[in-house]
């Protein structure tokens, strides 16, 4: 397997934007202006209470409740959480719409506190008299519509309010669902042993004992340590174009757990199963007789060289040749065939010169192959101390060093080999170890599988936007849905006045904050075949535009000709991982040298 990273031209390092044109400090006159009115605000909400406010306060308490009424707390209260919320940083709606909010807010308000004070029930408390906007609004509707048209109107323009102002929108009612969708459930689990039925989530029904999955709401995922909770995925809105209503994330289980034990974030490791011995133990009289069959090789071509080193992978030996002062490093490139020949072995690479060393690297097979089990990646410190949100273990290379790549600085990756080299087992073991380090909230997946088996696994991720896209031009649709999701994107940064998506999430409220999207293609030349112009177009778009976003893309495919990848598309992706390949034409096509 080759790795190799080209450098796109003008990339943007990831993270905190530098403060500029569009995020500079904030005006100091401005910040003590918020400031100064969060104070009174505070002390007006303090004389409503009469907590200790002298003789000031007792005036604007007394006056302001019979004239105003208690609903003026509903204005303080919004002040105050308006000025809290722009002193820390977080966004706010604009102040229009904040006032507008806050007045209908308060006169719903009065409204209700006029209407319990006509209707003949006394306030027990001072601050829930209805002031005289409350009796007036109260009288007005009253007379017009009747009681019950006059609590509607009060109850639905607070609603309009909240909404208005932001407090009510679809991720708070999603949050506010899985909440109480996980209250019922733990409630239900404690009742199910006083029913006599199976404990909660063994997924036994009463009639008999045929196991069931065990569904949990989307995005309900936790911090490590905690059960699943309220945490609700990001802003996403799924298109009918590409599923079904009824399709839509079923936010099932990432794994199946124990009966009766919720999933944490992140994911146990004990869920991939034990680790391998890793350990790389080759005949030491074999590895010598064919160093020395390679050094006899080349001095019968005229090439003076020694053996320097002999480095053992765990599916390929790399004999390190130091070539004499003068012989040009080509020359050992064109023997790869008779150097195959010469130590009998079914394939062989040359790697001239290996970088960051004087030695050119001659890999042949090894004849004791170890397979990498995931678990051994995962838990290597290469992973489980990277600083990157989106780490993916590349696997261990040929000198035993694990290797871990970030893809929010690749920001996108393409994949290649024939059918049966592995090109679908790193793609599905990249999934599986992001989808464990983060929660559904944090990252969601967005899954097209034309050929309908690879991603079968990941159908019950709670991660998925929606089930595994199958159909090609339901992928095309799903592909557009992305460019709308990334141009929503930059409209919200625009607002916010930030340049990526780490800006954004770090100023946003928690549940305002956006999760990435990794687009993960099994096929991309059966997209090509279907639909090669709007492919092309949304993926190049997609590659050119999304990092800022969040939006990353693995692409893989099995015949990377350039009728698939393009070169619109090979310019814009420039991390590529090459696995076995039928010719190297093809290996030239996707990693520009030869030898994968």
């Amino acid at each position: 397997m080759k790795v190799t990273r080209s450098k796109p031209r003008n990339q943007e390092k990831i993270g905190t934007p530098k403060p500029g044109r569009g995020e500079g400090r904030k005006p100091i006159w401005i910040t003590m202006a918020v400031l100064v009115f969060l104070l009174v605000d505070l002390y007006l909400l303090a004389t409503l209470f009469l907590f200790r406010t002298g003789d000031l306060g007792q005036i604007v308490h007394f006056w302001t409740l019979e004239t105003l009424g208690g609903g003026v707390i509903v204005l303080l209260l919004f002040g105050a959480y308006s000025s809290i919320s722009w002193l820390m940083g977080y966004q706010v709606p604009s102040p229009w719409r904040q006032s507008l909010a806050s007045l209908i807010m308060y006169l719903c308000c009065a409204l209700l506190l006029g209407l319990s004070t006509l209707s003949g029930i006394e306030p027990v408390m001072d601050i829930l008299r209805p002031g005289r906007p409350g009796n007036l609004l109260a009288e007005a509707l009253l007379r017009h519509i009747g009681p019950f048209g006059a609590v509607l109107a009060g109850f639905g323009g607070m609603a309009s309010a909240m909404v208005l102002y932001g407090i009510i929108n679809r991720r708070n009612t999603a949050a506010a669902a899985a909440l109480l969708s996980g209250v019922l459930r733990s409630f239900g689990r404690l009742l199910s042993p006083l029913s006599g039925g199976h404990p909660a989530g063994t997924g036994l029904s009463q009639e008999g004992t045929k196991k069931t999955p065990v569904k949990t709401a989307p995005g309900t995922g936790s911090k490590a340590g905690r059960t699943s909770g309220s945490a609700t995925p990001g802003r996403i809105d799924i298109p009918d174009t590409i599923v079904d209503e009824t399709a839509v994330d079923s936010g099932q289980d990432l794994l199946e757990t124990t009966p009766g034990k919720a999933l944490s974030f992140p994911v146990p490791l004990e869920v991939f199963g034990e680790p391998d011995d890793f350990s790389f133990e080759v005949d030491k009289g074999l590895l010598s007789r064919q160093g020395e069959n390679i050094v006899d090789t080349l001095e019968e071509f005229g090439i003076s060289a020694e053996l320097a080193e002999t480095v053992v992978g765990p599916t390929v030996i790399q004999y390190r040749i130091q070539l004499a002062p003068g012989i040009k490093v080509s020359r050992v490139s064109s023997l790869a065939n008779d150097l195959a020949v010469s130590l009998a072995v079914p394939s062989l690479r040359v790697e001239a010169p290996i970088p960051g060393k004087t030695y050119i690297g001659i890999e042949i097979p090894n004849p004791d192959r170890k397979p990498v089990n995931i678990r051994t990646v995962l838990e290597h410190s290469s992973f489980q101390d990277s600083d990157s949100d989106l780490a993916i273990p590349v696997g261990v290379g040929v000198d035993g060093r694990h290797l871990t790549i970030g893809l929010e600085k690749m920001p996108h990756l393409l994949v290649a080999g024939t059918t049966g080299s592995g090109k679908s087992v790193f793609v599905s073991c990249c999934i599986a170890a992001l989808a464990s380090r983060m929660r559904p909230e944090e990252l969601r997946f967005l899954l097209i599988d034309p050929k309908r088996v690879e991603m079968k696994v990941f159908e019950r991720l709670p991660h998925n936007i929606t089930p595994p896209v199958v159909e090609s031009r339901q992928a095309v649709h799903a592909l557009g849905w992305a460019i709308r999701e990334m141009e929503k994107r930059y409209e919200m940064f625009a607002q916010a006045r930030v340049r990526n998506i780490k800006a954004f999430n770090a100023r946003a409220l928690p549940l305002d904050r956006l999760p990435y999207i990794i687009i993960v293609v099994d096929e991309l030349a059966d997209l090509m075949f279907t639909s090669p112009r709007e492919v092309e177009d949304y993926i190049c778009r997609l590659a050119q535009m999304a990092r800022a976003t969040g939006i990353h893309l693995v692409i893989a495919t099995q015949r990377p000709s350039v009728n698939v990848v393009t070169g619109l598309i090979k310019a814009n992706i420039p991390a590529r991982v090459a696995f076995t390949l039928p010719s190297q034409t093809d290996s030239r096509t996707i990693i520009d040298i030869s030898g994968a």
